[in-house]
């Protein structure tokens, strides 16, 4: 048995009230496996650039926290 027939199985056997939280997080996982998330061409190209750059700048800690609330350790 596959590990996808055993999940299946299980997801059968579970009440309604808990099949409807799964059902909700596997629509979920399956939208984050969409092309909506793929990079587009000039993404990738800018990505590209970037990561050849031989002396890249990073964002100071002041720019990292003022951006996420929070500093952002290494």
């Amino acid at each position: 048995m596959t590990m996808l027939e055993k999940f299946m199985a299980f997801a059968r056997d579970l009440p309604a009230e808990s099949r409807e939280s799964l059902e909700i997080t596997l629509a979920q996982i399956m939208d984050s496996y969409s092309g909506k998330y793929d990079f587009t061409p000039d993404q990738l190209a800018d990505m590209e650039k970037r990561m050849a750059e031989e002396n890249p700048e990073y964002a100071s800690p002041e720019a990292i926290t003022a951006i996420f609330g929070k500093p952002f350790s290494a």
